[in-house]
């Protein structure tokens, strides 16, 4: 049986500031549509992940579309970016663009990461524009989602939380070692007294804890998780993949739109120098995650 064929038409929610570039809104008005496809709706908000909610938001609650693309207007696009995106009839894709910054000039797009490790892996190679690429995270500046995928993570994993949001607050501050000690010694009791009627009361409770305080990071020394590499992280505990297509490629304004291009003719030595120092910092950040698990007694080594 081949997997399911995603279609329909899209809803088009752009984000940014009250600043506007010209240029970007050309763009953006200018990409093609098909029957039935929305026009772009432009939101302005002092904080992105606000607005993108809202456009999510209403894609879902107001209108009868199939997919969301949600776009920057600090950016450039090309005239195709929806037909290519929607024609791989997948739940989820990015288009390819590069960090705004030139210091030094890096793809948005992080490696895929299926095992969920932290922290993500940005992309350092130059992605081929003639394949797709599974991602393990992406900027929110060229994503395009379908309905059905949105709505069963809704239902299956965000539990009411928001898709975009930059920091987990819906409870107060709690010291995780303690709440994952006192787990701990309660499936410790389990285990070595399973006949023990006093368990049977208790023992839903327990497995109800083990399965809903589940760690990601286990620490708070580190940069609060962005709302691009939460989201996808989530999404592929949901099942689902993020892929990038390369051949859409997306400018992103500087004093110019930053393209793909200046990141490909910056050559290997740049290529390489950013794969080095990336490896670096992404083997000592996953070494402190597990010895943070560890510590917690989610992992054991």
């Amino acid at each position: 049986m081949g997997r399911k064929e995603y279609t329909g038409t899209a809803y088009i929610g752009v984000v940014g500031p009250d600043m506007e570039y010209g240029i970007c809104r050309d763009s953006i008005q200018a990409i093609q549509r098909r029957p039935g496809d929305g026009q772009p709706i432009f939101i302005r908000a002092t904080k992105g992940y606000v607005a993108r909610q809202m456009h999510i938001n209403k894609f879902i609650d107001e209108t009868h579309h199939d997919f969301i693309l949600l776009l920057d207007h600090d950016m450039t696009f090309p005239i195709d970016t929806l037909d290519k995106l929607r024609g791989h009839g997948l739940p989820y894709t990015s288009g390819y663009y590069l960090r705004r910054r030139h210091e030094p000039i890096a793809p948005v797009w992080y490696d895929a990461n299926p095992k969920g490790l932290f922290p993500a892996q940005p992309m350092a190679n130059d992605p081929d524009p003639e394949k797709l690429h599974k991602l393990g995270a992406s900027g929110w500046g060229c994503i395009l989602m379908h309905r059905d995928m949105v709505i069963d993570i809704r239902q299956r994993i965000l539990n009411g939380e928001w898709e975009v949001i930059e920091d987990d607050m819906d409870v107060y501050p709690y010291d995780l070692g303690k709440v994952m000690r006192a787990i701990n010694c309660l499936v410790a009791l389990k285990d070595t007294e399973p006949e023990s009627k006093e368990f049977e009361h208790y023992e839903p409770f327990i497995d109800t804890l083990e399965a809903e305080i589940k760690p990601l990071r286990g620490d708070w020394d580190v940069e609060p998780i962005g709302s691009d590499i939460r989201y996808p992280m989530l999404a592929l505990k949901a099942g689902y993949q993020l892929w990038g297509d390369a051949s859409v490629r997306c400018g992103h304004i500087l004093h110019y739109p930053l393209k793909p291009d200046d990141y490909t003719q910056a050559g290997d030595p740049l290529h390489k120098s950013l794969n080095k120092n990336i490896g670096t910092a992404v083997r000592q950040g996953r070494k402190t995650h597990r010895q943070n698990m560890v510590e917690l007694g989610v992992w054991h080594e």
